[in-house]
């Protein structure tokens, strides 16, 4: 394949070559297998032993250095997968197409082109291929793992055998704040609540209104900057709607990712024909005009949109499910329910209805809930569930992860301060964070492990406009390989 940024003058040059090798090749959430059979390849390429699960998971071996041979092996980890978002007026198919890379101006912000960027976790990724490609580094033995559907509930890690691990040291490379290491996060559920919707057939003038311009982000980290969910806002109109302008429900969708604050929500409603148009436009402006009011400093983009279609017959669900749905919809939980009592403004317990779809008879709901407190996880999982259940539907667990306990003594983390202190002057700052990375999953499968979770600088992500920092990567991978080599001595 062709490089474009074969020519940077960056040390991290390696880890970008890599980024865009990967960035080649789909690899949304449940779409895997070309990734994970290129890192298998990768390592039979240069002779390293690894090991290719069922799952599509791949954990890659490399002897220590010369001279490094009885150092303790370091574990490095990151995902493969990226969560697959892009403008609605781009056409890239991202299950089949690569997407496409592009540098800003500034000769330093790296980003894709109407899409997803995936540099969570693809910059992991390719830190962990640039350490392993490079013959000549200082290091100890290593175990470079590569999950699959980290970003569906972390899947890939819950099916992932560590017996064959010797590693009691894990680096994390999927965190998002250079100078930051992370030392706890959330655990979570993925809950699917589904209502009935039969339908019968009407005739009428169809209405499709459009909730959209919303910034969206991640679930975990960006659940507390009071950004509005589609979804939410979406039931709250049909609410107000339906109670001012008898209409009936055609369909319901919003959001395609559980963690990702939903960008957009597209209702269909049918109108009796001959229904006024004026007046229900003049009421969806105002609507508009209140959203754009309460939303200005957080999704100043935030818009109502609409189209009428011709008068015709169509299916509309049947009036009391169709109620039941807009009840739903109008009073889920949403956001954060309970901040940390010992860390200022970090969540502790919050939900994201992300997937929102009308399928056939049926309207399926899925949520993200996350809290570092277990007991208010599951509290969480059964106020939805009740919730459900109250309306005539039923709720299915997904999958679930648990939270990553804060370890108070850390000689690891102990290391990776000092080291970073030496390297930049700064004093590095240890977090507890809100969003998941799967070290809580990995420090179950391997007792007495010490882990810590680290990254450069990545912002806006699960949404189009996330992008990176080039000259925060090479500083975190120089970073990396100073942690290598202190650990080898």
């Amino acid at each position: 394949m062709e490089y474009k940024f074969d020519d940077l003058e960056i040390g991290a040059k390696p880890v970008i070559h890599f980024f865009e090798e990967i960035s080649a090749i789909p690899h949304g959430s449940g779409n895997t297998k070309g990734i994970s059979d290129y890192l298998a390849g990768f390592a039979k390429e240069h002779g390293l032993r690894h090991i290719q699960d069922r799952a599509g998971n791949v954990i890659i071996f490399k002897n220590a250095s010369k001279g490094a041979e009885k150092s303790a092996t370091l574990i490095l980890q990151g995902h493969m997968d990226m969560v697959c978002e892009k403008e609605a007026d781009v056409s890239i198919d991202m299950e089949k197409e690569p997407i496409s890379l592009q540098l800003d101006a500034d000769g330093d912000t790296l980003r894709a082109q109407g899409t997803t960027l995936g540099a969570d976790n693809g910059i992991g990724i390719a830190i962990m291929l640039a350490v392993l490609d490079n013959d000549d580094l200082v290091h100890p033995p290593l175990e470079c793992i590569a999950t699959v559907d980290e970003e569906t509930g972390m899947l890939g890690c819950a099916e992932l055998d560590c017996s064959t691990l010797s590693g009691r040291k894990l680096l994390n490379l999927d965190s998002e704040d250079e100078g930051v290491f992370v030392a706890g996060c959330a655990g979570g559920t993925t809950l699917t609540s589904f209502l009935p919707a039969d339908t019968k057939t009407r005739e009428g003038t169809p209405l499709t209104i459009t909730v959209t311009g919303l910034k969206g982000g991640h679930s975990g980290e960006m659940i507390n900057e009071g950004r509005a969910s589609a979804n939410q806002v979406l039931g709250r109109l049909l609410s107000a709607l339906r109670r001012a302008y008898p209409c009936r429900l055609i369909s319901v969708n919003g959001g395609t990712k559980d963690n990702a604050i939903t960008r957009e929500a597209v209702a269909k409603l049918l109108f009796k024909p001959g229904r006024p148009h004026a007046e229900i436009e003049e009421w969806l402006t105002c609507f508009d005009k209140t959203l754009k009011d309460e939303y200005q400093f957080t999704d100043p983009g935030i818009s109502v949109n609409y189209m009428w279609e011709e008068d015709h017959v169509c299916d509309v669900i049947r009036k009391g499910e169709a109620r039941k749905i807009a009840a739903f919809l109008c009073t889920f939980p949403y956001g954060v329910q309970e901040y940390s009592p010992v860390s200022k403004n970090l969540p502790q317990t919050s939900l994201n209805l992300g997937i929102l779809k009308t399928l056939g008879h049926e309207i399926s709901a899925t949520f993200l809930i996350r809290s570092s407190i277990d007991s208010q996880k599951d509290m969480e999982t059964d106020r939805v569930r009740a919730l459900t259940k109250a309306l005539g539907g039923l709720s299915k667990v997904e999958s679930t992860y648990p939270a990553w306990e804060f370890r108070k003594d850390s000689a690891f983390r102990d290391k990776i301060t000092e080291i970073y202190k030496k390297q930049t002057g700064k004093d590095a700052k240890i977090d507890i964070i809100h969003g998941g990375v799967e070290c809580g999953l990995i420090c179950g499968k391997i007792p007495g492990l010490d882990a810590v979770s680290a990254g450069p600088d990545i912002y806006d992500i699960h949404t189009p406009a996330e992008h990176i920092s080039l000259k925060s990567i090479d500083r975190f991978y120089t970073f990396v390989l100073e942690l290598l080599k202190e650990i080898a001595k």
